[in-house]
């Protein structure tokens, strides 16, 4: 038994791969800076084989050393990389291993901040979001298999940017290059809200005091700061999380710019954070709605505040399915 370990971090049970030499050691909690070690950096994953494994699955948490996030983090996207290209693997199996992965790189990025390999992660997620649309590319259906999704922000980021990838095929922005970078743009766009305390988050938006509703409100800029620290982020990703709260008639954050002064690739992601924040059960909206009662929504209560023309191109999706989406513009 260890007292007083410094420099542990708690990860969920689920953030162990099952059967692999482990890149760092494992801690049980068991008390008040009581800490147990029961698996040894280089030694094969064996959890299962505890005798008190059912007790550790209740609480479902297990401490790794701070230092050792980024090595759980890097076997995690090794691994999932290699589910990815399983075609036998289901696309609703894919999706769950994904979201533990991008998880685990939020998880990372919160203790140990932002850096390259981070961003190299994150890409990674990205790319394997484009590659579930291609394997199934219906809107109705992507929603479903996220709901399962426990962690709200990862659910929340990875179904923002699969929309976003819609939207812009949609669109007819079919470049590889292009649609990478609205993935990543849509998987990052809340990176700045990793800073901000739990109690916070989950408090109900319409408890918020003006100041809070202030301190919400610098999560884009936080964001922006945050990337900004790593070279090499697209400048589009950058505009993308800085201007994802803006809209077309010039009643959003942090600058209220309209339509026209708004980068391309921040109104696409605009609209697919609001359509995901309203189809999704969470603190802040406690009743889901499916994509056609989504769009109603934005439509009706919301008075359709986001680029026309991305707008139509989400309602194709809807319809059509994106491969059909960029042959009839829905107006």
């Amino acid at each position: 038994m260890r007292n007083e370990v410094d420099g542990l971090v708690s990860i969920s049970l689920d953030d162990i791969l099952p059967n692999v030499t482990l890149p760092g050691d494992i801690f049980l909690k068991l008390g008040e800076n009581n800490f147990v070690l029961i698996g040894r950096e280089g030694t094969k994953e064996r959890l299962k084989e505890l005798h008190f494994f059912d007790k550790v699955k209740i609480s479902n948490e297990v401490y790794i050393k701070k230092m050792d996030l980024r090595k759980f983090s890097a076997l995690r996207v090794l691994a999932s990389n290699e589910i990815m290209k399983n075609d036998k693997i289901s696309t609703e199996a894919k999706a769950t291993v994904l979201s533990k992965t991008l998880n685990s790189v939020f998880n990372t990025v919160s203790h140990l901040g932002f850096s390259h390999e981070a961003l190299g992660h994150s890409k990674f997620v990205a790319n394997s979001v484009i590659r579930l649309i291609e394997e199934t590319p219906k809107l109705n259906t992507l929603m479903n298999i996220l709901n399962g999704v426990s962690e709200e922000l990862v659910k929340h980021s990875m179904a923002t940017s699969m929309i976003s990838v819609m939207i812009s095929q949609s669109k007819g922005w079919n470049n590889p290059s292009i649609l990478e970078k609205m993935a990543l743009g849509g998987i990052l766009h809340d990176i700045g809200l990793k800073e901000y305390p739990k109690e916070f988050l989950k408090k109900p938006r319409i408890e918020y005091t003006s100041e809070d509703l202030e301190y919400y409100q610098k999560h884009p800029f936080r964001g922006l700061e945050i990337l900004r620290t790593v070279e090499n982020v697209p400048q589009e990703v950058l505009a993308i999380v800085y201007e994802h709260h803006e809209n077309a008639i010039g009643q959003g954050y942090p600058r209220a710019y309209r339509d026209v002064r708004l980068h391309p690739f921040s109104k696409v992601v605009a609209l697919a954070d609001t359509f995901c924040e309203v189809s999704f059960v969470d603190v802040h909206n406690p009743e889901a709605r499916d994509p056609d009662e989504a769009i109603t929504y934005i439509e009706n209560v919301l008075g359709q505040p986001f680029n026309k023309e991305c707008f139509n191109a989400l309602k194709n999706v809807l319809m059509f399915g994106i491969r059909k989406a960029s042959v009839k513009i829905v107006s």
